[in-house]
């Protein structure tokens, strides 16, 4: 084997070195010098090449690390283009207008975000696609929202904790398979284990969706006129009617069954051409079809309306599409080099109770995505490190499988440079830090098996049987 094809890999002091300046180039660069994000991650991303150089890395390897990355880019990229098709075509369809109106006729301020959080829950377990979520009904409840005059973070936080559900608990999800792979368990022992710290956050999340509706609830007379305003610009604009709704129906059935994401929002692109030429006539040809392309822009008196409105296309998802090339670049060259897998190989030797390998297992996740972006590589590496630490502690690997998705799956969306919290951004409009604070179930997860951790509880061993007893017991001694 030529030298060019082995894996060299940097030993724990070079491997701290690169964890620290690509957390000072982000911090500094993002917080205190307000640097363009796509700039901070070409610096980053420079910085990594030139240690790996001075590592012993060969420009040529170099050069097939960063092809690598592209092509590993290359489904989510054509994920993000379709994205933008859809939401072009189902804006001059009268798709998503309709979807607005009826939603601004039945919902109340009062109701909507606790039952959109269920019904993106429902949305995204059974397409077990978060992404598909997001850039389907994610997009119309952000309309909703907006024409309700809720906060923008709000309403991406609860539409996010519900995809966030459904890409945890589906069988049909990417990352439910994933995750027992890597702890060498089943997929129904893993998403049983699941159920130990995703119910509460569940309840806990749709009481507090509850409360914040409430809260909008009593300053809605306030908006009710601009509600009514917006409904009339619609309906003087489009052809509003429920058979257009068939169109996203139809897309998720086919994501449910199992037909490639991918594939499944480029039927539901054509599909939105083919009402849009059926039921809009006031539009040409030529304007439908561009509305994949560079989205819908229509004339609208209503200021609101046109906001609300006049958005998707492949244009309107460049920007998205490039930071997401460079952080998948800078993940795999810094998963090639084996920075954190030095650093988690040396450390995970001392952590030996199950509480700790817990905590530690959250904590790696966490780091994985803040160094790699990359959601998979959440998984995957914390996985490989820790299968056998659980297995010296006796902890059942479906125990671990959950604390993969329970930091990996989750924390990808709540670090704003990870490839999943830049989609989601993209896709809603709305950043990450705005919605971050309220994604209630991502937060409460964590906390939930951090306290599983400690007490015991839904932790078992290889044999099945519950560790809290055994805990309990060693605290009394």
């Amino acid at each position: 084997m030529s030298s060019n094809n082995e894996k060299k890999t940097v030993g724990l002091p070079m491997a701290l070195f690169t964890f620290v300046v690509v957390a000072v180039i982000m911090s500094v660069g993002l917080a205190i010098l307000k640097i363009n994000t796509m700039v901070t991650f070409i610096l980053a991303l420079f910085a990594v090449c030139v240690i790996a150089v001075c590592t012993g890395m060969s420009l040529e390897k170099l050069q097939d690390i960063i092809l690598t990355g592209f092509k590993k880019f290359a489904l989510i990229g054509m994920i993000l283009i379709s994205v933008g098709m859809v939401v072009g075509s189902w804006m001059i369809s009268g798709i998503v207008p309709s979807i607005i109106y009826y939603g601004l006729k039945v919902f109340t301020p009062a109701s909507f975000l606790a039952i959109g959080f269920i019904v993106c829950c429902i949305v995204s377990f059974f397409t077990g696609s978060s992404y598909a979520a997001l850039g389907t009904i994610g997009v119309a409840f952000m309309a909703i929202g907006y024409g309700m005059d809720i906060k923008p973070g709000l309403v991406a936080g609860m539409a996010v904790s519900g995809a966030i559900f459904g890409d945890k608990m589906s069988p049909f999800s990417d990352t439910t398979n994933m995750a027992p792979a890597a702890a060498g368990t089943g997929v129904f022992e893993h998403i049983k284990s699941m159920l130990w710290t995703i119910t509460l956050p569940f309840i806990l999340s749709t009481i507090l969706y509850f409360i914040m509706g409430l809260k909008h609830d009593a300053a809605s007379a306030e908006s009710l006129q601009s509600i009514t305003d917006i409904m009339g610009a619609l309906d003087e604009t489009f052809h509003i009617s429920i058979f257009l709704l068939i169109v996203p129906v139809f897309t998720i059935v086919l994501v449910a069954k199992k037909v490639p994401a991918m594939i499944s929002l480029m039927i539901g692109a054509f599909a939105g051409v083919i009402a849009a030429l059926i039921t809009q006539p006031q539009f040409t040809f030529n304007e439908v079809v561009t509305s994949m392309s560079t989205g819908f822009n229509g004339e609208f008196e209503n200021e609101a309306a046109a906001k609300l409105l006049n958005r998707g296309g492949i244009s309107g998802m460049m920007s998205t599409i490039v930071y997401c090339i460079f952080t998948l670049e800078l993940g795999e060259l810094m998963y090639e080099m084996g920075v954190l897998s030095a650093i988690l190989e040396t450390f995970k030797e001392k952590i030996a109770k199950p509480c700790n390998l817990i905590i530690a297992t959250l904590i790696s996740c966490l780091a994985t995505v803040m160094l790699t972006t990359s959601q998979y590589m959440a998984i995957l590496l914390p996985g490989e490190v820790f299968q056998n630490a659980y297995k010296k502690a006796g902890i059942a690997p479906y125990v671990l499988s959950r604390t993969l998705e329970d930091g990996g799956t989750i924390f990808s969306f709540l670090v704003p440079w990870s490839a999943a919290a830049i989609y989601t951004a993209g896709v809603l409009g709305v950043p990450t830090l705005s919605y971050l604070p309220y994604a209630f179930l991502p937060i409460i997860c964590p906390i939930c098996s951090v306290i599983c951790a400690i007490t015991g509880i839904g932790v078992f061993d290889t044999e099945g049987k519950s560790l809290r007893g055994k805990m309990l017991m060693k605290k009394a001694e």
